[in-house]
């Protein structure tokens, strides 16, 4: 029952997002062609630049379309019909989760896969001994290798993933709250604040428990490692001399435990509490 719900639910979002997608292939395509027929290294580089500032901001656009259709067929004229489907709540509210963060997915890998792609693209204009010799320069000044920033930039990814995960989930949650009284007084501007105030208390209580339990990965110059105690391990190879970034997974990981736990009072409020319009 929950694939087709999540079939029925993409098909009928496709018509809100293609559009976007039409708009996104036109921009990328456009700038691809260009940088292909183009001589110049510094147009190169600023079309692969154009295209991920495009593809950046299409995923906000996508975040907000997907806030939209989940409030117009969770709780406008189609919640209706929608909470009258013989299905369990938390089904109808999973799936409308998961499609929307499929669109969200397919944007954001475009976007992942238009940097290793322009990467791919400089290199290949600069060369490879140019690479090498900036790789070299940096090393010299106490910086990362590219090696170790590109483990950067993967985790950077990731956070950025969760990031939008926990957007999607405390939007869905403000989206219901303003539709039960008496916030539903207050319109979309409920929304909004309970939006924030709900992102802003999860960040906070993440980040101290992040503070308290610092696991994750210690980048130097060279390596990398993954440590259960990050400061000891800063503290230990700074007082060595070496330049020392660090990612703390304990963030990442209770964000990820938060947005799966919204789901429940979501969940409850739309099935006890929301008042349809």
């Amino acid at each position: 029952m929950f694939g087709k719900l999540l079939k029925n639910d993409l098909k009928a979002q496709w018509s809100s997002m293609n559009i976007i997608f039409l708009c996104i292939s036109v921009v990328v395509i456009a700038a691809e062609i260009f940088m292909l027929v183009s001589d110049n290294q510094v147009v190169d580089t600023l079309g692969g630049v154009l295209v991920m500032l495009a593809l950046f901001f299409a995923c906000i656009v996508v975040l907000i379309a997907v806030a939209m259709l989940f409030s117009k067929t969770m709780f406008g004229r189609a919640g209706y019909l929608t909470l009258s489907l013989p299905v369990k709540t938390g089904k109808l509210i999973a799936s409308k989760t998961v499609s929307g963060l499929i669109w969200i997915a397919t944007v954001f890998l475009l976007w992942i896969g238009s940097m290793i792609l322009w990467v791919y693209q400089v290199e290949g204009s600069l060369g490879t001994e140019f690479v090498e010799s900036a790789e070299m320069i940096l090393t010299l000044f106490g910086a990362p290798s590219f090696q170790v920033i590109y483990i950067l930039v993967a985790c950077f990814c990731v956070s950025v993933a969760v990031f939008v995960l926990l957007i999607v989930q405390c939007l869905y949650f403000g989206i219901t709250c303003s539709h039960v009284s008496p916030v539903s007084k207050l319109g979309k501007l409920g929304a909004i604040v309970i939006f924030f105030a709900a992102l802003f208390a999860l960040f906070s209580f993440t980040g101290k428990i992040a503070d308290a339990v610092p696991m994750g990965i210690i980048v130097t110059t060279e390596t990398f490692t993954i440590t259960t105690d990050i400061t000891a391990k800063v503290a230990e190879l700074t007082a060595d001399g070496q330049s020392v970034s660090s990612v703390n997974f304990t963030d990442e990981i209770l964000r990820i435990f938060c947005s799966i736990a919204l789901h429940f009072p979501i969940t409850y409020l739309a099935k006890n509490k929301v008042n349809i319009k």
